[in-house]
C-alpha cells in the first residue's frame, strides 16, 4: 500500500505540471490504475482483506490489491497516512471531498489523496463505487470527531490561526516590499535607459550599416519595462489576496467563488480550486507573454522599414557588381532589388511565425488548452523532429561517407606520387615511357573516384527511394545519348596517348592541317600552324586521319630529309646541275652539312628532266624559313651560272636570244642578239642572204 500510495502522489505532483487536479491528469492516473488492478485482478481476487484500524478501531476492510500491492500493504498505507493526519492537523480530516474517474474515486483532503476506492471494491461490496467511498470517507469523520480529545482540536485549531495569522503579515511586509521596491527601481530603470542612450545602449549595426538606432531601442525596452511593471503589480496584488483569503476558513468560501469565477470553466469547482495556481501562473506567464509580444511587433514596425530603407539607398548610390573576372553578372541595383525582396519575405515570416508562437505560449499556460497548444505546436515541431531524426540517423551514413572521401583523398595522393616518381624518372617500368605518367594517372584518378562515388551512393540518405532510382536512370539515358561522341573523343584521345603518334611540340601533317602540337588532351588535340592559327581537332577525326610526323625522325638517325624539286632543260649537263643544287642546300642555314646533301633525278620528262635536292636537317618546327632560305639559294647560284631555271616545253616563237637571267647577273655591255632565223635557208633557198654575223639582211 506503501508504494501504491507513493505511485498516487507521484502521479498527482506530475498531474500538477499540466494542472494539478486536472481532469487529464487524473483521468492518465485512473488509466494507469485500472490497468493495472485488471492485469492482476485474478491473482487479487484469491487474497484476504485486510482491515484499516485507527486507535484500535476498524474504520472498514479493504478488500482488494491495487496493482502489485496487497490489500494488507494498502491498509497499512492508509492507517499510516490517518494516523499522520491525526497527530499533524486533524482538522483536515473533517472536510474530504471525493472525485470521481473512469474506473476509480478518489477520497481527498485539501492537500493530497487519502486512498483509492476501484470498480473491483465496489463491486465485491455490492453498492456503487462512489457510494462506497462515501460511507468510508464518513466513517473516518466520525472516528476522527469522537476519539480526538477536544482540548487537542482547540489547540490545534489555535495554533492553525496563529500560524495563518503570520503568513498573513508575512505577505503583507512582502507586498509592501514589492511596492516600495517598484516606487523606486522601476523610476530609476527609466533614468538609467534614458542614459544609457547612445552609451551602453548603441545602435544595432551589421558590417557599418545601422538597423536600429539607440533611440528606437530605448523606446522598446521603455515599454516593456512599463508594461512588466503593471502585470507585476496586477500579479502581486492578485497572488497576495489568494493567499490571504485562503487562509482563513471565514473567507475560504469567499475566496473560492470569487477566483472561481475568474479561472476557465473546468469538469468541476473542486478541479478549478486545485488548479488555482496553475492558473495564477498561466495569468501571470500570459501578460509576460504578451508584453514580450508587442515588444517584439514594435521592434519589428521599427527593424524591417529602416533596413529595406537602407538597402534601397546603398543599391542607388553603389558601384559594387557581383562578376566573373571581367564578365559582370549582377549589378549593385539588382542585388539590392533582391536584397529588399527578400527582406520583405523575411518580414511576412518573421511576423508569422512571432503570432504563432504567442498564440501557442497561450494555449500552454492553461491546462484546458493545453491539448491544443501541443498539436498546434506539433505542426511546428514534427517536421523539424522529423528532420532531425533523419540527420541523427544518418550519422552513421555521413561518417561512413566522410572516411570513404578520407581514404579515397589518400589513395589518390599515393597514386599521385607514384606516377610523378615515373615522370621525373625516378620509377621506371620497361615499355612504359614517361610520358606516359600523366595521362594514366587522369584515368586511374577517374577510376578511383568512380568507385568511390560507387560505394558513397547506398550511405546517401534517400538512395534507396524509388525517386532517386529513376532520376538516376533518367540522368543516365541523358547522358548516353548526349555524350556519345565525347566518349568517342575519350577513347580517341586515350588510344592516341599510347599509340605515341606525336608528343606536344611536334611538327605534325593531320589531314589538311600542318602544325606544331600545341596540347593535347582526351577530348581534343591542339596545333598551331605556320601562320599561327589554332586549330582544334576532335580525336576521333585524329585517329580516323592519317599522321604525318616530322618531329619522330629529327631526334633520331636519320634525321627529317627536306626535298624540293626544279626541272632543267636537256641543254645543261646534269652534272652542272648537280653541282649548284648540292651548294644552295650547304648554304641554307637548317641543312646538316652531315650526312651530306644529295641530288636525286627523279624523272626524264619529254623537254625537261626533274631535279630533287634532298637536304637532313634536325628542326623540322622551321622547314618553312629553311625552304624558303633553300629556294633562295638555288636561284642565286643558278643565275649566277647561266643556267636558267625554267621547263622549255612552250613552242610560239620568240627571241629566245634574250636570256631570262636577271640583268644584274648580265656584263654591263651586253646586247642580245637578233633573232636566228638563218636555218631557215634549207626550206626557202631564194631568200634574202644573210650578214656575215647571220643576221638577216
Amino acid at each position: 500500500m506503501l508504494i501504491q500510495a507513493n505511485t498516487i502522489r507521484q502521479s498527482k505532483s506530475w498531474g500538477a505540471c499540466l494542472g494539478r487536479s486536472s481532469t487529464i491528469g487524473w483521468c492518465m492516473v485512473a488509466l494507469l490504475v485500472t490497468l493495472a488492478g485488471a492485469a492482476h485482478a485474478n491473482q487479487q481476487s484469491s487474497e484476504s482483506a485486510a482491515p484499516v484500524r485507527l486507535f484500535g478501531q476498524t474504520l472498514f476492510i479493504v478488500r482488494t490489491g491495487l496493482a502489485d500491492v496487497t490489500p494488507e500493504a494498502r491498509a497499512a498505507a492508509i492507517e499510516k497516512r490517518l494516523r499522520r493526519l491525526v497527530e499533524s492537523n486533524p482538522t483536515l480530516l473533517s472536510n474530504l471531498a471525493i472525485e470521481d474517474h473512469e474506473e476509480t474515486s478518489y477520497v481527498l483532503t485539501r492537500e493530497e489523496v487519502l486512498f483509492v476506492v476501484t470498480e473491483q471494491e465496489a463491486r465485491v461490496a455490492g453498492i456503487p463505487r462512489r457510494t462506497l467511498a462515501q460511507e468510508w470517507a464518513e466513517q473516518i469523520q466520525r472516528t476522527v470527531q469522537a476519539m480526538v480529545p477536544p482540548t487537542t482540536e482547540n489547540q490545534s485549531q489555535l495554533s492553525v490561526q496563529v500560524r495563518d495569522l503570520l503568513w498573513a503579515g508575512v505577505a503583507t511586509a512582502f507586498l509592501f516590499f514589492l511596492a516600495v521596491a517598484a516606487r523606486i527601481g522601476f523610476p530609476l530603470l527609466y533614468e538609467f535607459l534614458h542614459a544609457w542612450r547612445g552609451t551602453r545602449i548603441r545602435p544595432l549595426s551589421i558590417g557599418g550599416v545601422e538597423l536600429i538606432s539607440a533611440d528606437h531601442l530605448v523606446d522598446v525596452l521603455l515599454y516593456f519595462s512599463r508594461f512588466l511593471r503593471i502585470v507585476l503589480s496586477v500579479g502581486a496584488l492578485y497572488f497576495y489576496f489568494h493567499v490571504i483569503l485562503n487562509l482563513f476558513p471565514q473567507t475560504r468560501e469567499f475566496e473560492d467563488r470569487f477566483f472561481v469565477s475568474l479561472a476557465i470553466p473546468f469538469e468541476s469547482i473542486r478541479a478549478v480550486h486545485a488548479n488555482w495556481t496553475s492558473l495564477l501562473a498561466g495569468v501571470f506567464l500570459t501578460a509576460v507573454a504578451t508584453g514580450l509580444f508587442l515588444a517584439i511587433l514594435r521592434l519589428f514596425r521599427s527593424l524591417f522599414p529602416q533596413l529595406i530603407e537602407r538597402v534601397s539607398q546603398w543599391g542607388r548610390v553603389t558601384t559594387y557588381c557581383l562578376k566573373i573576372q571581367q564578365v559582370e553578372l549582377l549589378s549593385g541595383t539588382q542585388i539590392a532589388e533582391g536584397a529588399v525582396g527578400t527582406l520583405r519575405i523575411l518580414r511576412v515570416v518573421a511576423y508569422t511565425s512571432v503570432t504563432y508562437l504567442y498564440v501557442t505560449s497561450i494555449l500552454g499556460f492553461f491546462p484546458a488548452t493545453q491539448q491544443l497548444s501541443i498539436e498546434l505546436l506539433g505542426y511546428l515541431i514534427e517536421p523539424l523532429k522529423l528532420i532531425g531524426m533523419t540527420f541523427v540517423s544518418s550519422l552513421p551514413d555521413f561518417i561512413a561517407i566522410a572516411i570513404i572521401v578520407l581514404v579515397t583523398k589518400y589513395i589518390i595522393k599515393l597514386i599521385h606520387l607514384f606516377f610523378t616518381g615515373i615522370e621525373r624518372g625516378a620509377i621506371t617500368f620497361q615499355g612504359f615511357h614517361r610520358e606516359w605518367a600523366a595521362p594514366t594517372y587522369k584515368i586511374v584518378r577517374f577510376f578511383a573516384l568512380v568507385f568511390a562515388a560507387v560505394a558513397i551512393v547506398p550511405y546517401i540518405p534517400g538512395s534507396h527511394s524509388e525517386a532517386f532510382k529513376g532520376i538516376s536512370v533518367f540522368l543516365g539515358v541523358l547522358v548516353s545519348l548526349g555524350a556519345a561522341g565525347s566518349f568517342s573523343n575519350i577513347v580517341a584521345g586515350i588510344v592516341l596517348t599510347y599509340m605515341r603518334p606525336f608528343s606536344v611540340g611536334d611538327r605534325v601533317k593531320i589531314a589538311e592541317t600542318t602544325g606544331d602540337i600545341t596540347q593535347k588532351t582526351l577530348l581534343v588535340t591542339r596545333i598551331r600552324t605556320n601562320k599561327n592559327v589554332d586549330v582544334t581537332i576532335p580525336n576521333s577525326l585524329v585517329l580516323s586521319s592519317h599522321i604525318i610526323n616530322f618531329s619522330s625522325s629529327a631526334t633520331n638517325p636519320p634525321p627529317l630529309i627536306l626535298h624540293t624539286s626544279v626541272t632543267i632543260g636537256y641543254d645543261v649537263p646534269w652534272r652542272k646541275v648537280h653541282e649548284l643544287l648540292l651548294a644552295a642546300a650547304k648554304r641554307t642555314t637548317g641543312i646538316l652539312d652531315t650526312p651530306e646533301p644529295f641530288v636525286l633525278q627523279t624523272s626524264l620528262n619529254d623537254f625537261y628532266v626533274t631535279y630533287e635536292i634532298n637536304g637532313y636537317t634536325k628542326h623540322p618546327n622551321q622547314m618553312a624559313s629553311t625552304y624558303a632560305e633553300l629556294h633562295q639559294h638555288i636561284q642565286d647560284l643558278f643565275n649566277e651560272a647561266g643556267v636558267e631555271i625554267m621547263s622549255p616545253h612552250y613552242l610560239q616563237i620568240r627571241d629566245g636570244n634574250k636570256t631570262t637571267i636577271p640583268d644584274d647577273y648580265l656584263p654591263k655591255d651586253y646586247q642580245a642578239p637578233g633573232i636566228r632565223i638563218w636555218p631557215l635557208r634549207s626550206l626557202h633557198p631564194r631568200s634574202e642572204s644573210t650578214s656575215p654575223d647571220g643576221t638577216a639582211k
